[in-house]
């Protein structure tokens, strides 16, 4: 084996295992430190206690936290969100967590561009990071990213990585993953505030809209998929 293959190797190794540090680790570090309640239901309680008890920096934490949620993949972004809008309403909620969540999408997308094709099929799966970039490098590659973030029950969490490594421009894909993503949010940040206000009338017909709304795209999840398969399929026919 040359000198140069060898170096090429050992960079690989080095960039699955940073990988490995930033996607698997810190989720990893979060249950040993806190156990499994910071993956639970009551984890929204846990932030609001904690932003409590530093409220000086508190929308620091929530910008901080809403990062890490778009970086790792397996941290759910509601308690962020709902923790955010009870302590400082939907609009300053809304930006700090949209803040968060822009450089987050960021670091995903230079990530996987340093960390290179390898890296992300080593540790997403070949086949579903090629199906999202097939995705991305489609003519309305600003759509489907937009449709992927906008619609609940669609898979989501690779998007910004795999962006990354597709050929989509950085800009015009942080523009659709941030306007793709904020009724979400905003859903969040409503159930928080109206949580904080004690109007439980309001927040439940939030929280049920959002459910139902959820409970529709989930069923209909192989439709939505399809839906986008057209647009592609579409797209490569108006190419030909």
């Amino acid at each position: 084996m040359s000198s140069e293959s060898s170096r090429k190797k050992i960079i690989a190794i080095l960039k699955l295992i940073l990988l490995v540090l930033i996607v698997a680790g810190i989720p990893a570090f979060l249950y040993l430190k806190y156990g499994s309640g910071v993956f639970s239901k009551d984890t929204a309680y846990s932030v609001i206690d904690y932003l409590r008890q530093n409220r000086k920096i508190a929308f620091l934490l929530i910008i901080g936290l809403q990062i890490i949620q778009v970086v790792i993949c397996v941290l759910p972004g509601q308690p962020i969100q709902f923790a955010a809008s009870y302590m400082f309403g939907v609009a300053r909620g809304y930006l700090f967590s949209i803040i968060g969540a822009v450089i987050g999408t960021t670091i995903s997308f230079y990530l996987a561009k340093l960390l290179g094709s390898e890296a992300m099929h080593l540790f997403f799966g070949e086949e579903k990071v090629k199906e999202y970039q097939r995705r991305l490098n489609s003519g309305r590659g600003l759509l489907i990213a937009f449709l992927i973030y906008l619609i609940p029950g669609v898979p989501k969490d690779l998007v910004s990585y795999a962006a990354g490594i597709s050929e989509m421009r950085f800009r015009p894909f942080l523009l659709a993953a941030t306007i793709g993503r904020s009724p979400a949010m905003l859903g969040s940040l409503l159930v928080g505030h109206f949580f904080g206000k004690q109007n439980y009338t309001a927040m439940i017909i939030v929280t049920v809209a959002v459910i139902l709304l959820l409970m529709v795209c989930l069923i209909k999840r192989k439709e939505l998929i399809d839906f986008l398969d057209r647009i592609e399929m579409k797209d490569a026919e108006l190419k030909e």
